[in-house]
């Protein structure tokens, strides 16, 4: 093993959940990004509220902060990084050469004020029901359960390059917004910026875990203040900005386990729509001694234990799974959702067991079962990833990371989305998705999709509410070992469903039942609250372009899926990178 220094070299450079609206919605402000300004306390509005401010400033526990020049001194560890000089080679599966991965994990509280609030105005909820008005009703948070809402970074690298994903636990995020640049991708921009181009904006994937217990960072159930969302923007930089700055060496180990039975399929009754992407997946980071300092947990269940009685601040089960995997695994955790497309969670239920270990804690009754819910669920979920921890081979070959983003655009046909977005104030569904291009020219929505690899595991991301049959179909025509997930990544625009075989249930129980026998308008909002009959596809072709380029294959996985991919040539005229710049 050699002891010369090691040399890294950085690069420069609607959904209406239930009855409710989710956002599809274009965006894009041409403004650049605003200054990512440390976080700084927001006035208080009562007695107490400035303690309770200076409380929420304090970043909750990440990984251990390590000075740059200890890269070198510790990169032998687990083999030496930087010294490969000229053309990256392409890891194949099955290679034994040994090699060693840079790991980061950080996190920071984003909760609004102990009662609910930020800065003297309501911070609503988002996910049931439609808007904020007399008629429909309203849900303005009363509360933080327990520890509340926090954004987690994890960021990897193979000693040049780099990626970078954090999730935010929120009902959901889009990509621009209309009242300045406080969108994904202007977190994605501001990122580069702080990291002075090292950690490029293509180079980063943030995603909201969708929780229906979360603020309504979107405006379709009547949004949260734009201060609000401003310190949720700083807090997402500083996140993932550290998680940067602190990677240290590890190997890296990938497993999986069958999570089926967490799961409930909304149409499982329906030949085209049986399948689910039900895999519990790990990707662990251990050090030289094989001790575990960094888990990221991958799993498609609906953030919706929790249901609409419930008006306190929450992550809902993914708040809940995060402490678990650090108490059971050790290190740091993050918990990234996958495709939540008529999939959700199974037996939300309290058992009594669970009920009576928290009589005696310090709270009511009505947090005493929602803490038992989403423990209870989450539970279930990290005794599964436990079997794909037992089941975890490490990463072999040469150390490779890479990541690539696309803009791609399509036609959106549902009007009423469309119309919330242009004038649904009045009505409290003020959809904040940007209205200017590329996010939005007359009506093609512009959206961003994003794959990276990580050895041979593919990570690829969908920007709203997949079907499974999406990351199944790039599964199928993509030879990598492992597989990641990310839903509502860079944006959210609704149901993303797919392929065009899966839409004849969804359009059916848009009016009718069940059973079909009883006309019931919106019985299930799949249908509803898609933005296009062809984002779907479009965006698994997306996907399978991003999967061939960080792989070296090209088009060969793109041009595999036949004439599904043909309509969609233009997306190719636009280069990777294109959506960030």
């Amino acid at each position: 093993m050699s002891r010369r220094r090691t040399l890294v070299r950085p690069r420069t450079a609607f959904r209406l959940t239930a009855l409710g609206i989710l956002v599809l919605v274009a965006s894009g402000s041409g403004a650049a990004a605003p200054a990512a300004e440390a976080p700084t306390a927001q006035p208080a509005t009562k007695a107490g509220a400035s303690a309770s401010a200076a409380a929420r400033q304090r970043p909750v526990r990440s990984a251990p902060r390590r000075t740059r020049h200890r890269r070198s001194a510790v990169a032998d560890a687990c083999g030496s990084l930087g010294k490969r000089r000229g053309p990256r080679p392409i890891a194949r599966p099955g290679s034994r050469t040994a090699g060693c991965y840079r790991v980061g994990v950080a996190a920071r509280s984003i909760n609004p004020e102990r009662d609910g609030t930020f800065a003297g105005q309501p911070v609503f909820l988002g996910g049931y029901g439609l808007g904020a008005n007399p008629i429909t009703g309203s849900r303005p948070a009363t509360g933080i359960l327990d520890d509340g809402i926090h954004v987690r970074a994890f960021s990897v690298s193979d000693g040049r390059e780099h990626f970078a994903i954090a999730d935010i636990e929120t009902q959901g995020y889009f990509v621009a917004t209309k009242d300045g640049p406080l969108g994904l991708v202007d977190m994605r921009k501001a990122v580069e910026q702080r990291t002075g181009g090292r950690l490029k904006a293509q180079e980063v994937l943030i995603q909201s875990d969708h929780t229906h217990s979360g603020p309504d960072t979107i405006g379709v159930w009547g949004g949260v203040p734009r201060e609000y969302r401003r310190f949720i923007f700083r807090r997402t930089v500083a996140a993932i900005v550290e998680a940067f700055e602190t990677e240290r060496p590890g190997n890296l180990y990938y497993g999986t386990a069958n999570g089926k039975k967490l799961l409930a399929n909304q149409f499982d009754y329906d030949r085209q729509n049986k399948v689910l992407d039900s895999d519990v997946r790990v990707l662990q980071a251990r050090d030289a001694r094989g001790r575990t300092f960094a888990t990221l947990l991958n799993f498609s269940a609906h953030t919706t234990v929790l249901g609409s009685s419930n008006t306190k601040v929450s992550g809902d089960w993914v708040q809940a799974a995060n402490p678990l995997l650090r108490k059971r695994f050790g290190g740091e955790a993050v918990t990234m959702v996958g495709t939540l497309g008529r999939t959700q969670p199974a037996d939300r239920g309290c058992p009594d067991d669970d009920r009576r270990a928290d009589r005696d804690a310090q709270l009511g009754d009505e947090d005493v079962q929602s803490l038992c819910s989403i423990g209870a669920y989450a539970r279930r979920v990290v005794r599964r990833a436990g079997r794909a921890v037992d089941n975890a081979r490490r990463i072999g070959g040469s150390p490779i990371v890479a990541a690539r983003s696309y803009l791609i655009k399509d036609t959106a046909v549902n009007a009423p989305i469309l119309g919330f977005n242009l004038a649904g104030g009045p009505i409290g569904v003020d959809i904040n998705r940007s209205l200017t291009p590329p996010w939005l020219t007359g009506n093609v929505v512009g959206t961003v999709t994003a794959s990276a690899r990580i050895g041979d595991v593919l990570l690829s991301s969908f920007p709203g509410e997949a079907y499974p049959q999406m990351p199944l179909t790039v599964r199928k025509l993509v030879p990598a070992r492992g597989y990641l997930t990310a839903g509502l990544a860079d944006d959210q625009l609704g149901y993303l469903i797919a392929p065009y075989e899966a839409y004849p249930e969804p359009v059916r129980r848009t009016f009718f039942n069940q059973r079909g026998d009883e006309v019931s308008p919106v019985d299930n909002d799949n249908f509803a609250f898609n933005v296009s009959p062809t984002m779907g596809e479009r965006v698994i072709c997306s996907s399978l372009r991003g999967a061939g380029e960080v792989f070296g294959r090209g088009l060969r996985y793109r041009e595999a899926a036949g004439a599904r991919c043909l309509p969609f040539a233009t997306d190719l005229a636009m280069p990777a990178g294109a959506d960030a710049r």
